[in-house]
């Protein structure tokens, strides 16, 4: 089989999608590139993607099975704490608002760092120093506010405002917060970065950072301790896989939940006889939802994604999380840890009811599709929205058969707990009907980062990178 002599990559904004291409120009493979993509978006995408979080690799290089990585955050090994750091905040969406628990006691283990050396040691073949060297630059050297680095921001500002280092890390020289167009630079994160990736994967979890947290952790009522940090580990798993129609869906297994939830919205609609294409896609997605109510599933809200195939055919398609951050900066770092303890969807038995030690489950998704010699990898942030925005991406594609772009661009529905999400882009005839149809609606006067943000990339009958708008994705196409 000849070479492609084409890469694709997507993620969330320009400077990610650039280091990723910058990797790959120099003679590295798709995941020495998603490493550097990953990289920078600690850089450019601080509130969705932080090395004081969690994610998943669905990893499928040419001639092996696909595997996921599973670097999610760990439960701490002991919850009792008379007193614990952790209180509510709400973050304001526009059309909707929700409810996040920060502070100390608010964090999880991270695994991030661990899942870039896991990740490195099976698959790169680049000095990790060299991936990272992109993002180390664009921290010290500053970069730009986005669009959605801006939005995110504002939607969060009361966690930036609940701590002094977060608040600085966040704000211009006159104390108000960043907006967009405004320029940041983070020197502290640059020698962060550089310091992870010139020494092992034992600094971070054994050495000065993981000293450090858990010193701040016990003056301030947090619950990590080193045995927390020493024995966090990467967890190797095979992928869920699903034949719908002429296609293989491929994506992250249990306990994780939201392949499972996006298989299964698959697998309703296609038993579905209705003719009303939307009637099929809202009824998939209250049969998901009833599932996920009844067998308490979990999801992540800040989360961000990114895709990449390289020109020898190498998929890659990884998810991230930081939650929404807990407030507190860890030193001399320049970024802040998760706050995965205080999410009220990923932890539905309660906080605090956790088992301790254990692999927290999530909705993230990163996923690969398969059919007749073409491959797409795909996946978006969006908490619960990840299950809903996937299901109907996917769905366009396997069962509709449109195009990538396509698939992604349509407007989306979500539902959930009753009330019926319908994002701005659809008829308004179909906007009343559905409104008679279904109890609670919220009509959404535009496009949002609320329905998450699918960045995919596709090789086969046509080379194809798309990152989805709704979160300022980008996506390129190049020949070698």
């Amino acid at each position: 089989m000849l070479k492609n002599q084409t890469y694709t990559i997507a993620t969330g904004n320009f400077e990610s999608t650039n280091a990723a291409a910058e990797i790959l120009d120099q003679g590295g493979n798709a995941y020495d590139a998603i490493l550097a993509a990953l990289f920078m978006s600690f850089v450019t995408e601080p509130l969705l993607s932080s090395p004081g979080g969690g994610g998943y690799l669905l990893a499928h290089p040419k001639d092996q099975e696909a595997k996921i990585f599973d670097f999610f955050a760990q439960t701490p090994h002991n919850k009792k704490k008379d007193k614990k750091d952790f209180y509510p905040i709400t973050g304001n969406f526009g059309a909707t608002q929700q409810e996040f628990h920060i502070g100390m006691s608010s964090a999880a283990t991270p695994g991030i760092p661990a899942g870039i050396f896991a990740i490195h040691n099976h698959y790169g073949t680049m000095p990790l120093i060299d991936i990272a060297d992109s993002a180390i630059k664009k921290a010290r050297e500053g970069t730009r506010i986005d669009k959605i680095c801006a939005e995110v921001i504002k939607i969060l500002t009361p966690i930036l405002k609940s701590s002094c280092y977060a608040n600085a890390i966040f704000s211009k020289d006159n104390k108000q917060l960043l907006q967009r167009g405004d320029f940041q630079t983070n020197k502290q994160l640059a020698t962060f970065i550089e310091n992870l990736a010139k020494n092992p994967m034992d600094w971070f979890y054994f050495d000065t950072p993981a000293e450090s947290i858990v010193a701040d952790m016990h003056c301030h009522n947090g619950l990590l301790s080193m045995l927390d940090f020493e024995s966090y580990q990467v967890v190797i798993r095979e992928p869920l896989e699903t034949e719908v129609l002429d296609w293989k869906v491929i994506t992250n297994a249990s306990p994780t939940t939201g392949g499972y939830l996006i298989t299964e919205q698959l697998k309703h609609a296609l038993n579905n006889n209705s003719d009303d294409l939307n009637h099929k896609l809202i009824e998939a997605m209250i049969y998901a939802d009833k599932l996920k109510n009844m067998d308490n599933f979990q999801s992540s809200k800040g989360t961000t994604h990114m895709s990449v195939i390289d020109a020898d055919n190498n998929v890659a398609s990884m998810t991230v999380s930081n939650g929404e951050g807990c407030g507190y900066v860890v030193p001399n770092s320049g970024f802040m840890l998760n706050n995965f303890l205080g999410e009220e969807d990923i932890n539905t038995a309660g906080f605090f009811n956790f088992k301790e030690n254990t692999r927290m489950a999530s909705m993230m998704s990163p996923t690969i599709l398969e059919s007749n010699g073409n491959r797409i990898a795909l996946g978006t942030g969006g908490s619960n929205r990840i299950k809903t925005a996937m299901f109907q991406a996917i769905w366009h594609i396997v069962a509709e058969d449109k195009t990538l772009d396509q698939a992604i661009n349509m407007p989306r529905f979500h539902y959930e707990n009753g009330v019926l999400d319908i994002e701005h882009g659809f008829s308004n005839g179909l906007v009343k009907e559905l409104t008679k149809q279904y109890k609670e609606v919220i009509e959404w006067q535009q496009r949002s980062l609320y329905f998450g943000g699918i960045n995919a990339v596709q090789h086969g009958s046509k080379n194809l990178a798309i990152g989805d708008s709704r979160r300022n994705g980008v996506g390129l196409v190049k020949s070698c």
